[in-house]
This record gives structure tokens, C-alpha cells and sequence, in this order.
């Protein structure tokens, strides 16, 4: 009976140590698992940081090693995936990339890292895809300020892609999500100036202008806005407002803008036949002298357009010079502006926007 208690007793103690040494070794295991997570942490701290300062290749070495101690964190992962890119190390980047979406395909962190990767690569349609899934993919939390942080991006690219219809269609829905964030939608009335749409840009800084009437930016983007629609007085009028609101702004040259163009303007009701034949010379010389000055060495057609020109400056000036005399002599000009957009692409210099604003009333683009 005793041998049989003995027995008994022992076996209690051995599943009690057993039980103390399991206890004991998840307990370790814990503290290590902590430990890892930690250096972990800590690790992912000084890459964010490196990356921070410009130093993206000492930064991947720390965020490899926390993505290897915490393969479990979507951050970690992300922010070598950046590391990566900032470093040069597209196809290492790649990779690590497809096997994250593949793991969270509707992730919207994971697919906005994806689009600035692509950027990177130069690959803009690719991006412009990835964009969309992050705007409309899933964030924990409240999706408002990072779908428009993404869309916000996705306006910078196709403004640097000069996707005009996309970008307005981009622009329209970020209008639509600014709500009551003021700053936000004077951003995106100066975006659609960018965009090639004046009116839009007009309707928003009128409602801003309401709302901060002691804003000089405001009124000077709206003076930019009806310039761009040919309606003068209105843009006087609201750079004024600006250049009183603010004497070191640029309003004021903006003013003298104004009276530029609409002293070239070819357009508008009750000019004389003879000043609208005059306005219309002086554009075709500006346009000429444009076009001139930017190619160096002229092919054949811009060497005929040139001289079509000049032979048109050069007659005497008619008496009383018809209607279709003038508008014959804006037909050459925007032919020869619109070589020029062709050859030389939309850049201006200040020196040539009255002419850009005048030529794009002639025939607003497309």
C-alpha cells in the first residue's frame, strides 16, 4: 500500500515539475516574443528615421531587421517595401510588394505603397490603378483622411502626366469629399486652374471668398480664374481686393496683367474695325516672334509660317480693313501658336501669357 502511495506521489511531482517547466518555458518564450517585438519597434523607429533624413540604404538594413523579427506586422513590411524603393532596389521591392497584396489585396496602406512604388518606376498607368484601390480599399478607422491624402497623390500624378480629363474627373470627386475643410478646397480650386478649368476654379473661390474675406490668396486665385474665362473687370476687380488685403502679394503685377491682355484682346463687342485689324497684327507678331526665337533651326513648315507672316506684317496697312481681312490674320496666328504648343509643349514664360491668354480665348483647348 505504502509502495503504491509512493508511486502515486511521484507521479504527482513529475507532472508538476512538467507543469512547472511548460509554465516556465512559455513563460520565457513570452519574454522573448516581447523582447523581439521591442527590437523590433525600435528597429522600425531608427529606419523611419534614416529614411527621414535622406539615408534610405543605412535605413533598409534596420527595417529588414525588423520585418525578420516581426514578420507578422503590415507595417514593418510596408515601410521596407519603401525603403526599398527610396534605395533604388526596384526588384527587390517588387517582390516584397506582390507577396504583401497577395496576402491583403484590398488593403488600402498596401495598395497606396504599390502606386508610390510604381511612380517610382516611371510606371503611371500601373500606378494610377493602384491609386484607385487605395481610395476605395479598406482603412482601420475613419477611411476620410487617408482616401483623400491617396486621391491628393493620385492629382499630382496625372497633373505631371497631363491627363487633363482624368485629372478633372479626380478633382471633381475631391471636391466633393473636401466638406467644410477650407484649406482643402482652396487647394483644389488652384488645382482646377492646373486642370484647364477656370470656371470650376471661379465657382470655388467665390464660395471662399465668402467665407474668408480677409484671404488674399483667395482672391488672387479667383483674379487668375476669370482672367482665364476673358472676363477683365471681374479679375480687376479681385486683385484688387488681394493687393489691399495683402501689398506684397503679386496682385499687383497680376493687374497689370490684366490691362495687357484686354488691351490685345481681338474680341471683344464694339471694337473698331480698325483696332480689332491692329490687335490682330500685333498677335500674329508676338506669335511669330514666339516661334522664332524657339526654333533655332526651323523645318520647313515653321520656315513657311514665318514667312507667311512676315509677308502679312509687311503690307499696308487697308483704310478700312473687313471683318474677314482681320480674322484671316488670326487664322495664321493660331496656326502658328498651335506649332508652337505642338513643338514646344504648354510651359510659358511670364513674358508670354498675354499672348497664351489671348490666343486660348481664340480657341480655348480642348
Amino acid at each position: 500500500m505504502m509502495e503504491r502511495v509512493r508511486q502515486v506521489r511521484t507521479i504527482i511531482i513529475l507532472v508538476l515539475v512538467i507543469a512547472g517547466l511548460a509554465s516556465l518555458d512559455q513563460m520565457l518564450a513570452r519574454v522573448e516574443s516581447t523582447e523581439m517585438r521591442d527590437s523590433a519597434a525600435h528597429a522600425f523607429q531608427r529606419g523611419q528615421e534614416l529614411l527621414a533624413r535622406g539615408k534610405a540604404s543605412d535605413a533598409v538594413d534596420e527595417l529588414s531587421r525588423a520585418h525578420a523579427l516581426d514578420r507578422d506586422n503590415p507595417e514593418y513590411a510596408l515601410g521596407l517595401v519603401t525603403g526599398l524603393t527610396e534605395s533604388g532596389k526596384a526588384g527587390e521591392a517588387d517582390a516584397l510588394m506582390n507577396e504583401i497584396l497577395d496576402q491583403r489585396p484590398n488593403d488600402g496602406q498596401a495598395n497606396l505603397t504599390a502606386a508610390r512604388l510604381m511612380v517610382k518606376e516611371s510606371k503611371a498607368a500601373e500606378a494610377e490603378a493602384y491609386y484607385h484601390r487605395a481610395i476605395y480599399g479598406n482603412w482601420p478607422g475613419d477611411p476620410a483622411a487617408p482616401t483623400r491624402a491617396a486621391r491628393l497623390e493620385l492629382v499630382n500624378l496625372l497633373l505631371k502626366e497631363n491627363a487633363r480629363q482624368r485629372l478633372l474627373a479626380e478633382l471633381i470627386s475631391l471636391e466633393a469629399e473636401s466638406g467644410d475643410d477650407e484649406n482643402l478646397r482652396k487647394r483644389v480650386a488652384g488645382l482646377f486652374l492646373d486642370a484647364g478649368s477656370p470656371a470650376r476654379a471661379a465657382a470655388v473661390y467665390r464660395d471662399l471668398s465668402e467665407r474668408r474675406p480677409h484671404d488674399a490668396a483667395v482672391f488672387e486665385g479667383l483674379g487668375d480664374a476669370q482672367l482665364e474665362q476673358g472676363q477683365y473687370r471681374a479679375a480687376q476687380t479681385a486683385f484688387s481686393r488681394a493687393a489691399a488685403l495683402d501689398p506684397n502679394s503679386d496682385a499687383r503685377a497680376r493687374l497689370s496683367l490684366v490691362t495687357e491682355v484686354a488691351e490685345l484682346d481681338p474680341t471683344p463687342r464694339g471694337l473698331t474695325s480698325m483696332d480689332k485689324y491692329s490687335r490682330s497684327r500685333k498677335l500674329l507678331s508676338l506669335a511669330r516672334n514666339d516661334l522664332a526665337d524657339k526654333s533655332q533651326t526651323p523645318d520647313a513648315d515653321v520656315r513657311q509660317l514665318l514667312k507667311a507672316a512676315d509677308d502679312e506684317l509687311s503690307r499696308n496697312r487697308p483704310g478700312n480693313p473687313s471683318n474677314e481681312v482681320s480674322e484671316a490674320v488670326l487664322g495664321l496666328a493660331e496656326r502658328i501658336w498651335k506649332t508652337r504648343l505642338a513643338a514646344y509643349g504648354p510651359k510659358m514664360t511670364p513674358e508670354e501669357e498675354p499672348l497664351r491668354l489671348c490666343m486660348e480665348k481664340l480657341q480655348p483647348p480642348s
